[in-house]
């Protein structure tokens, strides 16, 4: 709700109801002026604009970035991936893991990213995985990712 467009909206209603009972205040008589008339047709537009404030989005309120024309906010914190064999403990054969690339989200069953397409990293030697029989297979040592007994080959950055 945007919260400045319905306080002009109640803002225009306050005033039909004051041009309604101004005639009745200052005179006493209750007769109907044309005050009165124009403050029961200025009252509606008032309701008319206090519902378009309610289903208009406040873009100071709107916390998901571009999505209601809101400019998508600056990315201050980088997203990296901690490098392979750094684990204290063993991944288990059904954990999702997340692609080095793009962040993804990868389901054990899967030897592809589904966002990026590129092939997963094994979770024991770090290499691509394949694909053999519908699962996901280390290619060095022809087996299932979780009974791969490859070496474990040291991270491109040194760490």
């Amino acid at each position: 709700m945007n919260r400045s467009i319905a306080g002009v909206g109640i803002g225009v209603i306050l005033l039909g109801f004051a041009l309604v009972g101004f005639p009745i205040a200052t005179t006493g008589r209750e007769q109907l002026d044309l005050e009165q008339i124009a403050g029961l047709l200025v009252a509606p537009v008032g309701l008319g604009v206090v519902l378009i404030a309610a289903i208009s989005v406040d873009p100071r309120r709107t916390t998901v970035a571009g999505t209601f024309d809101n400019a998508p906010e600056p990315r201050t914190v980088k997203v990296t991936g901690a490098p392979p064999g750094t684990r204290s403990r063993l991944p288990h054969p059904f954990e999702a893991t997340h692609c080095r690339r793009c962040r993804a989200v990868i389901t054990h069953d899967l030897s592809n990213c589904p966002r990026c397409a590129r092939a997963r990293d094994c979770r024991s030697c770090g290499r691509p995985l394949g694909q053999v029989l519908e699962r996901p297979t280390c290619p060095p040592c022809a087996r299932a990712e979780p009974f791969c007994n490859c070496t474990v080959l040291p991270h491109p950055r040194g760490a």
